[in-house]
C-alpha cells in the first residue's frame, strides 16, 4: 500500500538567529564591561608577601614604586595610576598630583604598591609626601603567601 505524499504540510527545521544574536550581543557587552575593572601597571614589580593581607577592592589611586633605572632620585621608576599612567619625576610633582586629588575628592583612597627590592626609606618617603598632601586614607600592597600575583 502507498500512502500520497503530501509536501504541504511537512515540517522544516530552522534554526532562529535571533535569540543567538541577542545572547551573544550580551555576552560580548558583559566581557567589555568587566575587562575594564582589571587595571593593570605597565610597570612590572613583584609585591611582597606578608600573612594576613586582604583583597583591596576599591581604590581611587595607585602609586608604583620599581627598582629599576630611573625616576627622580634614580633609584627607581615611580608611576602614578588614576584613570592613565603618569611617571613621576619629582618627588614635589608626585606632592603635588595627590594634592590636587585630594582636592578634587577629599575623600580619595591612595594604594602604593612597591616592589620587594625597592628600599624601604623610599616607601616611606612615598608615604611622608602622601601625608603631606593631606590624604588620609592610603595603604600598601601585599599578597598572601602562595598566591600569584595579578
Amino acid at each position: 500500500m502507498r500512502f500520497p505524499r503530501n509536501d504541504k504540510h511537512r515540517i522544516k527545521a530552522n534554526v532562529e538567529m535571533t535569540p543567538l544574536i541577542d545572547v551573544v550581543f550580551q555576552l560580548l557587552i558583559f566581557f567589555m564591561l568587566s575587562s575594564t575593572f582589571v587595571v593593570q601597571s605597565s610597570l612590572p614589580i613583584e609585591v611582597p608577601e606578608t600573612e594576613g593581607s586582604t583583597k583591596l577592592e576599591q581604590k581611587d589611586v595607585t602609586i608604583t614604586l620599581s627598582n629599576e633605572e630611573g625616576g627622580p632620585d634614580n633609584e627607581g621608576r615611580i608611576v602614578l595610576q588614576k584613570d592613565e599612567e603618569i611617571e613621576i619625576t619629582d618627588w614635589l610633582e608626585l606632592e603635588g598630583t595627590l594634592r590636587a586629588l585630594k582636592e578634587a575628592d577629599p575623600d580619595v583612597l591612595v594604594l602604593v604598591r612597591a616592589d620587594t627590592h625597592v628600599p624601604t626609606g623610599r616607601t616611606v618617603k612615598a608615604f611622608g609626601y602622601i601625608v603631606a598632601a593631606g590624604i588620609q586614607r592610603y595603604g600598601i600592597a601585599a599578597r598572601p603567601p602562595g598566591e600569584e600575583e595579578e
